[in-house]
């Protein structure tokens, strides 16, 4: 079923590419990628066993989708986007189709403004200071806001003024008499100089029912300097619509960029649940080699641990105290 379908969208694509005008275009595009995991302590049902398996990437996910743009003059221009995840160790689509993002927009001079199921603002911007690619502080119970897509949402970028940039997304919840009930509000500031990047990032979502609200605040920053980037990244979270406790996540990072098809990434990534001692923190290593522009192998090797009642794990459902241990090998390719 989903292989008619994508070779309908792609067909469809290509007949609108040769018939639109000169000064429109849409691109077909994507990533295949898998990887073989090994995991320790991996909990279901209460028992522990290694998981040994065959799985879609997280690195760099596998998806596919379809983008545009049409100059309308006066340096305005209308876009789109459509983008599904798939498991191309199965071949099963990941959820709602288009679960990626599906959004329509408008770009000049006075910024870019897109509508649809997108990705929120945590996700364009957190991600440069925080490690991402599926083993990620976003991985922690509090925190999985830090990467998230958003229905019914409209989102705002402004210009950049002198290496400043200012951004907004606001989400429907779209609930019968209330127009605020399950809504989302995020607001983001970035700022760039030379080798000095810092970004600044707001969250917050209403419940369906009562007027409680989950809040998350992170703050970034890296610098560049030779072959190294260094990354800081923290985030405070308050989910009282959700029920959870008050928690802190933060990323110490360091990117390696000596040689031209590899890229090396050590991150400490911990956890702080407020007034407990029922804390997590992870240690990841993973390196990149491109074969060419397009294919090339990804590798992680991830230690998980948890102290007290925490039980965050990366596979399984986690056991108080435990620990795990993560490693995986995958090649990626992209089109």
């Amino acid at each position: 079923m989903i292989r008619p379908l994508i070779a309908s969208v792609a067909c469809a694509a290509a007949t609108f590419g040769t018939a639109a005008r000169a000064e429109s275009q849409v691109n077909l595009y994507g990533v295949v990628s898998t990887d073989f995991v090994s995991a320790s302590n991996v909990y279901e049902n209460g028992k522990s066993s290694r998981r040994t398996s065959l799985d879609g990437g997280r690195w760099a996910p596998s998806r596919f989708g379809l983008r545009g743009s049409e100059d309308l003059g006066g340096g305005l221009s209308a876009t789109f986007n459509l983008e599904a995840g798939l498991s191309p160790d199965t071949g099963a689509a990941a959820g709602t189709f288009w679960n990626r993002g599906s959004h329509v927009g408008l770009k000049g001079d006075f910024g870019q403004v897109t509508f649809g199921r997108q990705w929120n603002l945590n996700d364009d911007v957190m991600c440069g200071y925080f490690i991402c690619g599926g083993y990620a502080a976003f991985s922690y119970t509090e925190f999985g806001w830090l990467s998230d897509t958003v229905n019914n949402s409209v989102k705002y970028y402004s210009p950049s003024f002198g290496g400043v940039q200012l951004g907004v997304l606001y989400g429907f919840g779209e609930q019968p008499g209330s127009t605020s009930a399950g809504s989302t509000l995020e607001l983001s500031g970035t700022y760039s100089a030379g080798p000095l990047s810092v970004g600044l990032t707001h969250h917050q979502s209403k419940a369906l029912v009562g007027s409680e609200k989950d809040k998350l605040t992170s703050l970034g920053a890296s610098y560049s300097f030779g072959e190294l980037r260094a990354r800081l990244a923290y985030a405070v979270s308050d989910f009282e619509a959700s029920g959870l406790d008050e928690a802190a996540t933060y990323d110490l990072g360091i990117d390696w960029f000596g040689l031209p098809s590899i890229r090396l990434s050590l991150d400490y990534v911990a956890r702080d649940l407020k007034g407990s001692g029922d804390d997590s923190h992870f240690i990841r290593l993973v390196g990149d080699y491109s074969l060419s522009k397009r294919t090339g192998f990804t590798a992680n090797v991830i230690y998980l641990k948890n102290r007290g009642d925490a039980a965050e794990a990366f596979y399984g459902e986690g056991a108080p105290g435990q620990s795990q241990t993560v490693f995986t090998v995958g090649v990626r390719h992209s089109f």
